[in-house]
């Protein structure tokens, strides 16, 4: 639940995707801003409520949110793809 706060225009959400071992895939960072994260997590958490679970019954309210890295996407669409490496999101705040 923490992610559909905002925690300001100084506050970054950084994931990490993870490679399987014994592959040559690199690590990958995620630098998500706090106002992107919180609007889209939210967003996509009030959808999957109102839409039916796998059997037709109603999902009840918890305090599980997801983020999806890439190639996947959100309940609502979101894809992160766009904040592969966006460390200069973090560095031009780091300037001003």
């Amino acid at each position: 639940m923490k992610a559909e706060k905002d925690f300001g225009e100084n506050f970054f959400w950084v994931l990490g995707g993870i490679p399987k071992p014994n592959t040559n895939a690199n690590f990958e960072y995620y630098i998500i801003p706090s106002s992107a994260m919180a609007r889209n997590v939210a967003h996509a958490h009030q959808l999957w409520l109102k839409a039916p679970g796998a059997k037709g019954q109603e999902h009840k309210a918890n305090t599980v949110r997801t983020v999806h890295l890439p190639p996947h996407k959100s309940f609502s669409g979101w894809e992160i793809g766009e904040y592969l490496e966006r460390w200069d999101l973090i560095e031009t705040k780091l300037r001003a």
